[in-house]
């Protein structure tokens, strides 16, 4: 287990909060627990290695798509996951969750083994992300080793992608299309200008920008990005596209970066494409 090991709680409901508490508990995970959104709020700036937000969605005084907001606009954990748990299954709910900012949404009545699950790749996600990021304060050295593993590990492209790793003079950067990705500082760059990206689209961008002129289906990007199933639950994928498009497109309503395919799904344009038209 990382050294990251702490997550919090907020759950009204003192039996379900009890079981999950139980369960990350003897996983070898420490949880902080609270019954509403106010008082974890509160004691948040006390609270420090957190790897994972838990949220219930209806809870008294401040909803969990409020507590999601303020968790997004505190600005100190970026990279940090938040989960959603709520007997509300809609769609629209669903999708109202992810672009508050959640990366992921459980519904009542839930498994406790789908949920541990969710939650262990969430947090190995972080992690490696968090080492990621941590690799700026080493030497040059150090970072050629790291991002020479990183490589290796790499799964194979489709034969029809180009290679999609264009150095710029160093390791571990994605360039393409006016979008510069530094895998190893896990920041992302547009026109020169940094953005802010949460981690679940930073590794979607990723994903498109190493197989860059490849349609990958909604199924496809869950299964590489998300890296479970995820209940056929597709416009997921959706509502994260529509989210990196305002950030790094200059009319996301008429995108040229993350381009849709008709019948297929998605892909990260070709640079040649953006000279059309």
């Amino acid at each position: 287990m990382s050294r990251k090991s702490l997550i919090v709680l907020v759950e009204d409901d003192a039996v379900i909060a009890e079981l999950i508490e139980y369960n990350l508990t003897s996983e070898g995970f420490e949880v902080k627990s609270f019954r509403n959104g106010m008082n974890m709020l509160a004691a948040l700036p006390d609270i420090t290695g957190i790897c994972l937000f838990i949220l219930d969605l209806m809870l008294p005084g401040m909803d969990g798509f409020e507590i999601c907001r303020k968790i997004k606009e505190n600005g100190n954990y970026p990279l940090v996951p938040i989960v959603m748990l709520t007997a509300r299954g809609t769609e629209s709910d669903k999708v109202r969750g992810l672009e508050a900012g959640a990366d992921d949404y459980i519904t009542k009545p839930f498994g406790i083994r789908e949920l541990l699950a969710r939650i262990h790749a969430h947090v190995r996600r972080y992690n490696t992300s968090v080492q990621l990021q941590g690799t700026g304060g080493k030497d040059e050295a150090a970072h050629e080793d790291f991002t020479a593993v990183q490589i290796s590990v790499q799964p194979s492209l489709p034969s029809q992608a180009e290679p999609a790793l264009r150095v710029s003079g160093q390791t571990g950067k994605l360039e393409s299309a006016g979008i510069l990705l530094d895998d190893v500082r896990h920041r992302v760059y547009s026109e020169g200008r940094e953005i802010e990206i949460t981690n679940r689209e930073y590794e979607l961008l990723k994903f498109l920008m190493q197989n860059r002129g490849v349609a990958y289906s909604r199924d496809d990007l869950l299964n590489h990005v998300w890296g479970y199933e995820y209940s056929g639950e597709t416009r997921t994928v959706d509502v994260h596209i529509r989210q990196l498009r305002r950030k790094i497109e200059k009319d996301d309503a008429n995108p040229v970066i993350i381009e849709t395919v008709r019948g297929r799904g998605y892909r990260f344009c070709e640079e040649q494409d953006m000279t059309k038209g």
